[in-house]
C-alpha cells in the first residue's frame, strides 16, 4: 500500500536536477528518431502526487509492416527507500486518455503483441536511482500503413497480494 508523500521543496528542486541531468543523458544514448521527456513543470507535479518510481523519457523509431519498433522507457525512483518488483507493460491501443486504470489497461489493439519487462523478479531501483528499459515491439506484416498510439504502464507487482499501478506514457509511431 503506497501512502502519498509530499516533497519540500528543496527536495522538488534537488530532483528536477537529478532528473534533468539523467533525461540528458537518456537523449544522448537514444538511438531512436522521436524522444520525450517531462519537462521541470511535470516533474514537480509528478513529485506532488506520486511517491512511487515514475515514467521520465521514452524514445521510439517508425517502421514498416512487418518490421519493429524499438521504444525505450526512462524511469527514476524519487523515493528515499529502494523501489522493487517493477515492471513495465508495452501495448498498442487508445487507452491513454482514459483515466480508469482498469479499462486503459484493456483498451488494446489485438493485432499487436503485449510486451512485459523486465523478468523475474523485475526491476530495482535505489534510492534516487533510474534505469531505462527497451523494448522491441513486433509490427504485424497485415497492418495498415498509418500511425499508431502505443502505450506503457509502469506497476508495482505483489506477489501474494494487490499490485499497484505507477505511472503511463503514450507514443505514437508510424507504420509506412
Amino acid at each position: 500500500m503506497t501512502t502519498k508523500i509530499k516533497f519540500p521543496a528543496e527536495e522538488v528542486r534537488e530532483h528536477i536536477k537529478k532528473i534533468e541531468k539523467v533525461i540528458e543523458k537518456q537523449k544522448q544514448e537514444n538511438k531512436e528518431v522521436n524522444f520525450t521527456a517531462v519537462t521541470p513543470e511535470e516533474i514537480e507535479e509528478k513529485l506532488r502526487r506520486v511517491d512511487s518510481p515514475m515514467i521520465i523519457s521514452q524514445g521510439w523509431g517508425s517502421t514498416m509492416p512487418g518490421g519493429t519498433i524499438n521504444y525505450n522507457l526512462g524511469i527514476y525512483n524519487p523515493d528515499p527507500t529502494q523501489a522493487i518488483w517493477l515492471f513495465a507493460h508495452v501495448w498498442v491501443g487508445s487507452g491513454n486518455i482514459d483515466p480508469v486504470v482498469g479499462t486503459f489497461l484493456l483498451n488494446v489493439d489485438n493485432r499487436f503483441p503485449r510486451l512485459t519487462m523486465p523478468s523475474f523478479s523485475g526491476l530495482t531501483l535505489a534510492a534516487g536511482a533510474s534505469a531505462t528499459l527497451n523494448f522491441t515491439l513486433k509490427v504485424p506484416a497485415t497492418v495498415e500503413k498509418t500511425n499508431y498510439i502505443g502505450n506503457s504502464c509502469l506497476m508495482r507487482f505483489n506477489w501474494h497480494d494487490v499490485g499497484a499501478y505507477l505511472d503511463r506514457g503514450v507514443f505514437v509511431f508510424k507504420v509506412s
